[in-house]
């Protein structure tokens, strides 16, 4: 058996229009100032509280504190409108689950959103695990997040995979001795996944399904749990 983790924002759901509209909205309300969407990808992919630290190092944190709640606000309150599929991830996550491979989300955004996003497309009773924001104390790029996720679910790490767009997914990985597999969406290249270890990188969901045959075929010489059949 195989297990299959996934990250959640930029790889199962296009979420980008939705956070850069609730940092701008944050910078200009918070701080009465302007922020590019070029100054905003250098972070995707790290929690709240880190992007603003990052972005502005000079903040207090009761000061920081009140920018995670207005983008909250505003993140909450426009999120349905805004939030896409990544193309052919519905498609992409039926047909692994239907290998009876569990599936595990990897995120730093906080559960409820998380949900709240899978719920929004019918996704949500795919997977068998979600580790957000609040299930651990370190985040990507650091490997907590994929262990707890490996231990919670009984895996073999040497038989896990991790799916995400940004260098933090691949690092994080890596770290926790999994093989990643980079997802050019509309943040980072193929560059960027390549140099933070990503062991192959692709540009669409049914290449994702297509590595994660041929991995798991690789492996599994007597077994093939994907397409049977297909060569």
């Amino acid at each position: 058996m195989w297990h299959f983790l996934f990250d959640l924002d930029g790889t199962v759901l296009d979420t980008t229009d939705l956070i850069v509209a609730s940092f701008i909205y944050t910078f200009e309300t918070g701080l009465g100032q302007s922020v590019t969407r070029e100054q905003l990808m250098v972070h995707f992919g790290r929690p709240l509280v880190e992007q603003f630290r990052l972005m502005r190092p000079d903040l207090l944190d009761h000061q920081i504190d009140r920018l995670v709640r207005l983008y909250l606000e505003h993140n909450e309150a426009e999120h349905d409108g805004l939030v896409q599929l990544v193309p052919g991830a519905d498609i992409g996550l039926r047909t692994l689950a239907a290998t009876g491979n569990p599936l595990g989300i990897v995120t730093s955004k906080r559960r409820d959103l998380t949900r709240r996003g899978l719920r929004l497309f019918g996704l949500d009773e795919l997977f068998s695990v979600i580790v957000a924001l609040e299930s651990t104390r370190r985040h990507k790029p650091h490997p907590e997040p994929v262990e707890y996720a490996i231990k919670r679910l009984k895996a073999d790490p040497k038989r896990t995979i991790y799916v995400g767009d940004s260098p933090y997914d691949m690092m994080a990985g890596h770290a926790a001795g999994v093989r990643t597999l980079g997802l050019v969406h509309n943040t980072f290249s193929r560059a960027d996944l390549s140099q933070a270890g990503a062991d192959d990188v692709v540009d669409t969901w049914s290449d994702i399904v297509a590595v994660l045959s041929r991995w798991s075929r690789s492996e599994d010489t007597k077994d093939s749990y994907f397409m049977r059949g297909d060569t």
